[in-house]
């Protein structure tokens, strides 16, 4: 399965971008569990572990049963893409498979989102954020991470006019974690 059914892009020296079939898949092996990085999902990744190889099975399938298999499953229609609900669980399952960043963990470390009753008590822009946890660890951190962290973990992205400014800044209802519930000594 795929997340999609075509694909639009225009091939080199074309004066347009076209759609075609979106038939491609790609296998690959990785050391470690922790190795998909993008921060929307990586949904083009169907990651899995194997405990065992039996290897004897392995090499006693007909490979050229399983193409003739492929192709008459295409032919008869079947669909080979992920729907909406399948992506959502693709999205479930691939978490435990990404590299956690440390902005995502410092994050879930000395913030929290606010109750419903607290929202309109905190208000945080991303460079405010980043200011506060740069108090905390001397560790470098991506203003671009850290982002994407944000709106991975689920803040609420707000706009807000500061100081009577004509112009609306974004920001997130972020509520810092008391020091003593942060589990360390920094802050």
């Amino acid at each position: 399965l795929i997340t999609t059914p075509a694909v639009k892009y225009r091939r080199p020296y074309d004066i347009y971008i076209e759609e075609y079939p979106h038939l491609a898949s790609f296998m690959a092996s990785v050391n470690g569990n922790e190795f998909l990085t993008d921060p929307t999902g990586s949904r083009r990744f169907l990651p899995f572990e194997v405990l065992r190889i039996d290897k004897p099975t392995a090499e006693s399938i007909r490979m050229d049963n399983v193409y003739s298999e492929i192709m008459y499953l295409y032919r008869q229609g079947v669909r080979y893409w992920f729907n909406d609900a399948e992506i959502e669980e693709l999205h479930l399952t691939n978490a435990e498979f990404e590299v956690q960043t440390i902005e995502f963990e410092m994050l879930t470390q000395y913030f929290e989102k606010p109750t419903e009753e607290e929202e309109a008590l905190f208000f945080m822009t991303t460079a405010q954020v980043l200011a506060y946890l740069r108090n905390i660890s001397p560790v470098q951190l991506s203003e671009k991470r850290l982002g994407e962290s944000l709106r991975k973990i689920g803040f609420k992205r707000v706009q807000k006019r500061i100081n009577n400014n004509h112009y609306p800044v974004y920001g997130y209802r972020i509520k810092p974690v008391p020091a003593s519930r942060t589990g360390d000594d920094y802050g």
